[in-house]
């Protein structure tokens, strides 16, 4: 039995970023769009950002996940991560303090 494998076509991108903001928890993960893997994720959640930061669900805690979310990513080998903005919503507090770090960080997105 063979598998099979979605073909990316020549104006989609191979990486794309998922951000989900809960009243308590900051989630941000990239995804690989071939085969919908998960390459790299961090969230306020985790036991190593749960102990460094006061609050899990404000602007700090999203620059923090931005910020491990970009090394993860980029210690995983992804140089450039696809980020599409909402319908609807608009770019500022968290979610802007989020992917700033991330491009602070080194990983551009576009």
């Amino acid at each position: 039995m063979s598998a099979s494998v979605k073909t990316i076509g020549r104006g989609e991108q191979l990486h794309h970023l998922l951000v989900f903001f809960s009243n308590r928890a900051v989630y941000a993960q990239v995804l690989r769009k071939v085969d919908s893997h998960i390459v790299a994720a961090a969230s306020t959640t985790e036991k190593v950002l749960r102990a460094t930061l006061t609050n899990l669900g404000n602007e700090d805690a999203a620059a923090s996940v931005g910020r491990v979310v970009a090394e993860r990513s980029i210690a995983a080998g992804i140089h450039v991560v696809h980020f599409n903005r909402p319908k609807g919503k608009r770019f500022h507090g968290k979610l802007r303090t989020l992917i700033d770090n991330m491009r602070d960080a080194g990983l551009p997105l576009k």
